[in-house]
């Protein structure tokens, strides 16, 4: 079906209005340099979801992701989230974009992805596992319910040979439970999962099954357009990593009712959609460093299309083969995004290592640099390390090392 499109946005103006939509806009929402709860809610209404990752050559990507918006101390950061989630119980976890805090509330928004795990919809290792070991399953199961919380090396410390990554067969089964809902995490210790019932863990109203499947997934179709700002159809389904099929004809019965507006973005090959209630707003982004696992960079094809900035995480990639380097966060400065850093915290030497600083054509200039060189002070700073040591890497490291220098 084709819809046809009556607004048309410049390419500044979709920029502009994403970047409002993810809290990332300047001046800061807040006058307060003491962070609480308040804080944490306001940025979960900005972006929904906060993906987890046990990568730490900076910090754990949802503090920086964090960080972004709210500012405070890594440890500020680190325990308000930790409260919230394990404490107060106002976040929890579970797969909404990957691995992700969300807020308990919307968890029954998910109900169908745990339905449809229990039919077999998961990754093909765990689905194997469980079909072929039903018996073992319930014992994991049986045993969570008598002695939970628990974690999977308490299960089983020694992997067996051959199985799925390498995992434990207990750590399969227990993805297992935690994927189809019967379980969920009490708390973590050194970044470890212990799971409980989620009975045990999660308010009644979190269990709470009544939203079918199709109301669920336009909920979360009208929460990505409000995230996201302006978002092409792909980018609407990526967001809660919906099933596309379905995601397709959803946004186009939302557009037919009118909740999504068709537009047309300057240099975008695709349609794009507006929230009816959007209000076009001329916003200024901060200046700062962003994790790879940022709502605003996650998706590469948007952030293509959006900042003319291809990037591609090379974590896995051998070092020989690296263009940019193992942990490259993406600097935005003036709503675009205007170079890459490769960064690795020492925290036993007390210094931030720059291994490479990158240029973006025809962005950076001699005000981005003196920005960039500003936030490579404050994450410093915010990490607790007293120095920072720029390397050889990158076509403006030179330049990065007399500048840093001077602020």
């Amino acid at each position: 079906m084709s819809v046809a499109t009556h607004i048309e946005l410049s390419a500044s103006q979709a920029r502009s209005i994403a970047i409002g939509a993810q809290g990332l806009q300047t001046p800061s929402p807040f006058s307060s340099p003491r962070l609480d709860v308040r804080h944490l809610r306001w940025a979960f209404t900005k972006f929904g979801v906060l993906q987890i990752d046990a990568v730490n050559a900076v910090a754990r990507s949802h503090l920086l992701v964090l960080r972004a918006r709210l500012g405070g101390s890594h440890e500020g950061l680190s325990s308000l989230l930790e409260d919230a989630a394990y404490g107060r119980r106002e976040l929890t976890e579970y797969w909404c974009h990957e691995a992700s805090y969300l807020p308990v509330k919307d968890l029954p928004l998910f109900r169908w992805r745990m339905d449809r795990a229990a039919q077999g919809e998961v990754w093909s290792g765990i689905r194997k596992f469980v079909a072929n070991n039903p018996d073992f399953v319930k014992k994991i199961a049986t045993y969570v319910t008598n002695n939970g919380p628990v974690n999977a090396g308490q299960l089983q410390s020694k992997p067996k040979g051959g199985t799925w990554w390498a995992w434990s067969e207990a750590k399969v089964a227990l993805e297992w439970l935690f994927w189809t809902g019967e379980v969920s995490v009490s708390n973590r210790d050194n970044f470890t999962r212990f799971y409980d019932l989620a009975s045990k863990v999660l308010p009644a109203a979190a269990l709470d099954d009544s939203i079918s499947e199709v109301n669920a997934q336009y909920e979360l179709l009208r929460r990505a357009a409000n995230h996201l700002g302006v978002a092409s159809t792909e980018d609407l389904i990526d967001y809660f990593r919906l099933p596309k099929i379905e995601g397709r004809r959803h946004v186009m019965d939302l557009v037919e009712r009118e909740e999504l507006l068709p537009v047309q973005v300057e240099g975008w090959d695709r349609t794009a959609y507006l929230p009816a209630s959007a209000k076009i707003r001329d916003e200024t982004s901060k200046s700062i460093l962003l994790s790879p696992f940022d709502p605003l960079v996650w998706f590469r094809p948007r952030a293509q299309r959006l900042f003319n900035f291809k990037y591609r995480l090379e974590i896995y990639v051998p070092a020989a083969k690296r263009v940019h380097g193992y942990y490259v966060l993406p600097f935005l400065h003036a709503n675009q995004l205007c170079a890459r850093v490769d960064v690795k915290a020492d925290t036993k030497a007390g210094v931030l290592n720059v291994l490479g600083v990158y240029s973006e054509a025809d962005k950076t200039s001699e005000q981005v640099i003196e920005a960039l060189a500003v936030e490579l002070r404050l994450l410093a700073t915010w990490r607790g390390l007293d120095s920072i040591k720029v390397g050889q890497r990158g076509d403006l490291a030179r330049q990065m090392k007399k500048v840093i220098q001077k602020v």
